[in-house]
């Protein structure tokens, strides 16, 4: 290796570094905390929960895709994936160590999709699927906002 390789790479990683550290001190500094309600789960409870909203996330992108190119028997298989199917499925244990407020908010993104279902085979408006789509993501947005899980020590 070449000396001025040498120096470029020793370089990066300082600066590297330092930029990291700059980013945990204003971070400390600044006093940041996460001030989401604590939702207490066990760890298989975390772990569903939280595939079932990376099944959400998965549905969205799909939904968008699909409704771009106008397929629209695609974004209803889509929706349908996490449409009150999914919602049914939830375990009673859980349901219950869940705060009125996030039992609000839930049901209403299982809601949203199949609303994407009734769209992509009714009229099948485009423009309608991206508003239905908007609002569904506003319910992620405010539980993410407001809601975090964590694991029962």
């Amino acid at each position: 290796m070449n000396p001025f390789n040498v120096k470029k790479y020793f370089l990066s990683g300082l600066i590297g570094c330092f930029w990291g550290l700059t980013i945990v001190s204003q971070s400390v500094a600044s006093g940041i905390t996460d001030e989401r309600e604590v939702i207490w789960v066990t760890a298989k409870e975390k772990a569903m929960l939280l595939s079932e909203m990376r099944a959400f996330l998965n549905a969205s992108q799909k939904v968008l895709e699909s409704n771009l190119s106008g397929d629209m028997k695609a974004v209803e298989e889509a929706a349908r994936l996490v449409g009150v199917r999914l919602f049914t499925n939830t375990p009673e244990e859980i349901q219950k160590k869940l705060p009125v407020t996030f039992t609000m908010i839930g049901p209403r993104a299982y809601m949203g999709f199949e609303s994407i279902v009734n769209e992509a085979v009714g009229s099948g408006d485009t423009k309608v699927i991206f508003s239905h789509l908007a609002e569904l993501q506003k319910n992620c947005v405010a539980c993410h906002s407001l809601f975090r899980f964590e694991v029962k020590p």
